[in-house]
């Protein structure tokens, strides 16, 4: 009876048990707190007769209550730390049930205190929250985990730039495509971008470069003191190191100050008029480095001659032969004496005949300097063609009669004529017998006085209609009538009447003509006919 008693007490007390732990413990804990399991732990969350203490869990979640603390991530946001543990993760749901679980897809990232934007908002939860971006390696064996992120661009991303420009990776990059630096600004770094250097691609003076095995693109600690740092200096250091006192960065081929620059340095320094040239009349591409040929005038001048000089002078000359640096190209330094030489040498009054009258412009508005022919009438015209009979103008020689002292100075040898010039005659320019106005008279020239001169005795002293002067005039140094005998004629002078001058007897009448005459043929010359009675 007494064994009966105590099987059934004992019965009774082991059905109390477990009453009182299905009191305590309404389901297995999770996967994660099974070590907790048991009477002896439920103080470990449980303060004695209260509800879960939050306390007790952070006391356990370390690294939550550094977080919250530090006033950083979801629990430290107001709309999350209000909140009892147990309200997001309750536990005795057995050992399959997550205690984390959460909507990720409807999840407020914003709370975190960690805003996702453009690309982060986009990419799935897992590929930033995974082990490998954790540094805590505790949380990092914690699986599922979301905790142990950095903010820091570095805690996900490779740093491509390998410490070269620090850990702010935002103060150039945004969440967008991360190539792309919208946050960059080269002018608020040591060497703004100015002029073409803005339009230069970045590979240009950044290339990309392996670096520890791993590809690299180098941004800081380039030399950039001088041109020369970055650009080949294309004048090998003839010129000097400080580029910029004649290139500019708006560029490199347009000199900043073209008269600054000293061509005395090159092969080829400038004189005279060269001085004043505009640099792109020589260097017309605009490529300052580009070999030019300077040897000779005409490798830069085109030869305005056209080849007439080497024709002229039978030899290969340049243009400094005649021109000078110091003039403009207008003058030229040929002279007397270089004419001398070409064949053609200059006397007289070609001495002071300007080059334009002989060498003027042609047709193609050029100077010719290059005749087909020296004689006169290449540059003279021929007034007498066709009046002067062949054989005393030979080949329309001018100089037969002319020459370059002065043109009026005619020397022809009259007597080759048949009519020798003789006194007066000899002294007589040749246009007072052979023009009339501009009309010309040399062949079959009439030789009787009164072709030239006026007939003073009009028809007084006629035979057969013509007056023969030199019956009575002989010298053409005085007009006298030497061969004149007035004692020949049928009034012989005698007594008193040979002393008398010839006027006294010889009067002038006016004629029917109009002309007033002297009279010498007198018809009377009785006493009383000029004596009266």
């Amino acid at each position: 009876m007494r064994t009966i008693s105590k099987i059934a007490l004992l019965i009774l007390f082991s059905l109390s048990s477990i009453s009182l732990w299905a009191q305590f413990s309404p389901g297995k804990l999770s996967e994660a707190h099974a070590k907790y399991e048991g009477l002896d732990n439920c103080t470990l969350c449980h303060e004695i007769g209260a509800q879960i203490s939050e306390k007790k869990c952070l006391e356990c979640h370390k690294e939550l209550q550094s977080l919250i603390n530090l006033k950083r991530g979801y629990h430290s946001s107001k709309e999350v730390k209000e909140k009892s543990c147990i309200k997001c993760h309750s536990e005795h749901h057995g050992r399959k049930f997550d205690a984390v679980r959460f909507d990720q897809d409807n999840f407020n990232h914003n709370l975190t205190g960690y805003k996702l934007e453009a690309a982060h908002d986009r990419i799935d939860c897992r590929d930033c929250h995974k082990a490998d971006f954790i540094s805590d390696s505790e949380i990092a064996g914690r699986k599922g985990t979301f905790l142990g992120l950095e903010e820091s661009c570095l805690t996900c991303h490779v740093d491509y730039h390998q410490g070269s420009l620090g850990k702010d990776c935002l103060s150039c990059h945004n969440f967008e495509e991360f190539p792309q630096t919208p946050g960059f600004d080269h002018a608020k770094t040591d060497f703004p971008l100015k002029g073409a250097h803005q339009n230069v691609n970045c590979l240009e003076c950044h290339p990309k470069e392996v670096r520890a095995g791993k590809d690299f693109q180098k941004f800081s600690d380039i030399a950039f003191s001088r041109c020369t740092d970055c650009h080949e200096d294309a004048h090998q250091g003839k010129f000097g190191q400080n580029c910029t006192d004649c290139h500019s960065e708006q560029s490199w081929q347009k000199l900043k100050n073209r008269n600054s620059f000293n061509h005395d340095l090159t092969d080829y320094p400038l004189r005279g008029m060269h001085r004043t040239v505009s640099c792109s009349e020589c260097h017309s591409s605009g490529d300052f480095r580009k070999a030019m040929s300077f040897a000779n005038c005409i490798d830069c001048h085109e030869d305005y001659h056209e080849g007439e000089i080497e024709s002229i002078v039978q030899k290969k000359q340049d243009c400094d032969a005649c021109h000078s640096l110091e003039k403009p190209f207008t003058y030229s330094s040929y002279d007397w004496e270089d004419h001398e030489n070409n064949g053609f040498p200059l006397q007289g009054a070609h001495l002071a005949t300007p080059c334009f009258a002989c060498h003027k412009e042609s047709e193609e508005s050029r100077w010719d300097f290059a005749f087909e022919a020296q004689n006169c009438v290449s540059c003279h015209e021929n007034i007498h063609e066709g009046l002067i009979s062949e054989s005393y103008f030979p080949e329309q020689n001018c100089e037969t009669c002319h020459n370059a002292e002065a043109w009026s100075q005619v020397q022809f040898k009259h007597e080759e004529t048949g009519w020798a010039l003789e006194g007066a005659h000899a002294r007589e320019d040749c246009r007072e017998c052979h023009f009339e106005g501009e009309e010309q008279h040399f062949k079959d020239r009439d030789q009787s006085c009164v072709q030239c001169h006026d007939n003073v005795h009009g028809d007084q002293f006629e035979e057969e209609g013509k007056t023969n002067c030199q019956a009575c005039h002989q010298s053409a140094e005085q007009w006298k009538a030497d061969l004149f005998d007035h004692q020949l004629t049928e009034f012989p002078l005698e007594g008193r009447h040979a002393e008398i001058d010839c006027a006294a007897c010889h009067k002038a009448e006016m004629q029917s003509d109009g002309q007033e005459r002297v009279i010498y043929k007198i018809e009377k010359f009785q006493c009383i006919d000029c004596h009266g009675t």
